[in-house]
């Protein structure tokens, strides 16, 4: 069915037998590293058959085998709208949604960053999850389900593994509205360390977003703690990888003829960025960088981009203000900003695209008319720099409500409502609106407090997601209207200090992980 190469075919006897399920389309799944990265570890155990499925691919890709057929359906769900997708996959193959309907036929687990951030949503659906890095999840998956003893005894065995948490076992205890407590043991989150073994693709295809590429973490973490994002907090701590571990990757790499696409978080501080350069170029590989760390650009960076003839870049400034900006932890000057613009137009970028943000805490009207004027100088920039150029290259703007994520130093602040996030966008629309060369695009804020619902939600939350599984997009406000409970009590609202948040039963890998009073800061 579909054109790819890499696919891993085994004889399904005397195997368990995992379904990989990323709950939406193919095009979106296989452009996901972390997809790719299960897909090899699994497929790796002698005694593991993992095979693929998506919301376009029904049956399993390798075999077009059902899902029912499998022993294990694991779901990779890395944004919180796959939640809804993922509960109508089991409704479509009619497996029972709650784990207490279906006592392990089949196992229903989840992984991947949304589950991460906060698994409580689904929690009811799922029989147990994978929180953090899911490397050393084949051996303990078998060892469990090899041992015998039934479907309690395979969660008992998985229980104590690192990373696994159970929600039969660990669950919230109400005190009216409020969680009072956590019954249950507390589990701890899988950090791989040290990290040796990057992900990478693994199936080529060209019906991907990164079609023309072949992608390679070079590091996992974030060295920064920008206020808003969960990078830093679930994927603790920052780990570079060595340089010798990536020669036989950029080999592969090599092989397959593509573009060379670098995932980190921050390019810019990998310790080792000109060796791995060097190699890079000794392969005569192209490099397509991620979005790029402001204020931070190397010159062995400008000039290996350039004579890879990368054209296009993504920036974000997040804001205009410099007072907001460093607030929010991203401490780079607007002027640093400009100073970046032109080093990359004189490295040979046409078309820069810019990651802007409203509805942070602290956030005015003057930080709107900021966020203008950022643009408008950047755009300036950007022209006299190019001048003398054969084409003119675009300023794309995307504009995005910010949702204050569990596991974020914001996870307790208010967000503004629909309406207000959208007067705050058309704000900035409308003062670009006269700007040549300019784009503007933004997420409807809708979809954003439909996401802080999710995010932010407790096993409650369920309920509505089935609604909502069950039910067309364009239906959703309504299903909302429809829910006895207030979905601005986990969208909007200001978590008070003391309040015990439906994310913080477990612990962060980072030096100051969450109580029971709250989440990882």
């Amino acid at each position: 069915m579909w054109d790819e190469t890499g696919a891993v075919r085994k004889d399904p006897g005397g195997r368990l037998n995992i379904a990989l399920v990323y709950p939406n389309t193919y095009w979106v799944g296989m452009s996901n590293l972390g997809l790719h990265t299960m897909y090899r570890v699994l497929n790796g155990h002698p005694s593991i058959l993992c095979e693929r499925f998506f919301t376009d691919s029904p049956r399993s890709v390798e075999s077009s085998r059902a899902l029912q057929d499998f022993h294990i359906v694991a779901f990779s769900v890395s944004y919180e709208l796959d939640w809804v997708n993922m509960i109508r996959i089991l409704i479509d193959n009619r497996i029972p949604v709650r784990a207490e309907e279906r006592k392990g036929r089949p196992i229903v687990m989840a992984g991947g960053a949304a589950v991460t951030i906060n698994p409580e949503p689904a929690a009811d659906a799922l029989d147990f999850c994978f929180l953090g890095e899911g490397e050393p999840l084949a051996d303990a998956l078998f060892d469990a389900f090899s041992s015998g003893g039934g479907y309690q005894g395979f969660l008992e065995r998985l229980s104590h593994v690192t990373g696994v948490y159970v929600p039969a076992q660990t669950y919230p205890v109400y005190d009216g509205e409020r969680i009072r407590e956590f019954a249950g043991p507390r589990p701890v989150i899988s950090v791989v360390q040290p990290f040796e073994e990057p992900g990478h693709s693994v199936i080529l295809t060209d019906r991907t977003v990164f079609q023309d590429m072949f992608l390679t973490e070079i590091a996992r973490g974030c060295p920064f703690s920008c206020k808003f994002c969960t990078a830093r907090e679930i994927y603790s701590p920052f780990r570079p990888v060595e340089v010798s571990r990536l020669t036989a990757i950029l080999d592969k790499a090599a092989a397959s003829g593509r573009k060379l696409g670098l995932v980190s978080t921050s390019l810019n501080n990998h310790p080792r960025l000109p060796q791995l350069l060097e190699e890079i170029g000794a392969r005569k590989l192209r490099i397509a960088p991620p979005s790029l760390r402001l204020g931070m650009l190397s010159e062995e960076l400008l000039a290996y981009m350039k004579a890879s003839g990368v054209n296009e870049v993504t920036l974000a400034p997040e804001v205009g203000s410099d007072t907001l900006r460093a607030a929010l932890g991203k401490r780079v000057s607007g002027e640093a900003i400009l100073e970046d613009v032109v080093s990359l137009v004189r490295s040979g970028i046409r078309d820069i695209k810019l990651y802007l943000m409203v509805g942070l805490p602290g956030e005015g009207q003057d930080d709107l008319e900021a966020a203008v004027d950022l643009v408008k100088r950047i755009r300036q920039t950007f022209i006299q720099v190019s001048r003398g150029n054969r084409r003119i290259g675009r300023v794309s703007v995307s504009i995005n409500a910010m949702v204050p994520k569990p596991h974020t130093q914001y996870e307790r602040e208010a967000m503004p409502d629909p309406g207000e996030a959208k007067k705050r966008i058309r704000k900035i629309v409308k003062g670009l609106k006269s700007q040549s060369n300019v784009t503007v695009s933004f997420e409807g804020p809708k979809w954003a407090y439909i996401q802080a619902l999710i995010a932010r939600g407790d096993r409650r939350v369920l309920d509505v997601l089935l609604e909502m599984a069950a039910s067309d997009q364009s239906r959703w406000q309504d299903v909302l209207k429809r829910w006895p409970r207030n979905p601005d009590y986990y969208a909007l609202r200001r978590h008070d200090p003391d309040e015990i948040l439906p994310w913080s039963f477990y612990s962060m890998p980072g030096p100051t992980p969450c109580g029971s009073g709250g989440g990882g800061a």
